[in-house]
């Protein structure tokens, strides 16, 4: 990863996975959850009673969350989409700016979209 363009690329893919992990996870658990009420015997209710299990087997049953999780990420993956299809090539050019009346300073910028080097 050494340009803005392989940044952007990497947090696309990560941001898809993220969107598809939720939506695995809530269907297996689901999935879990329905095997355990079904179960004829109370060995998740006695043997299993772990506060972070619990949690863990609750962490997908809110479907608003769920859902309001999924669209902010969409959301994301959009704007990221968006930034790639316009992805700057970049002019550098070196200048000089005034700081004050007795000094300056070396920048180099893009003459297109005005980011500057450090």
């Amino acid at each position: 990863m050494n340009n803005e363009y392989d940044i952007l690329v990497c947090i696309y893919a990560d941001i898809f996975s993220n969107i598809e992990h939720i939506k695995t996870s809530t269907l297996r658990i689901q999935q879990i959850n329905t095997a355990i009420q079904n179960l004829n015997n109370n060995y998740f209710d006695n043997e299993c009673d772990n506060l972070l299990l619990k949690e863990y087997l609750n962490m997908f049953n809110d479907d608003n969350f769920n859902n309001e999780m999924i669209d902010k990420l969409k959301n994301l993956k959009n704007y990221i989409k968006n930034k790639i299809n316009n992805k700057c090539e970049h002019e550098w050019v070196n200048d000089t700016i005034d700081i004050d009346p007795d000094r300056s300073e070396e920048i180099c910028y893009c003459v297109k979209c005005e980011v500057t080097k450090k």
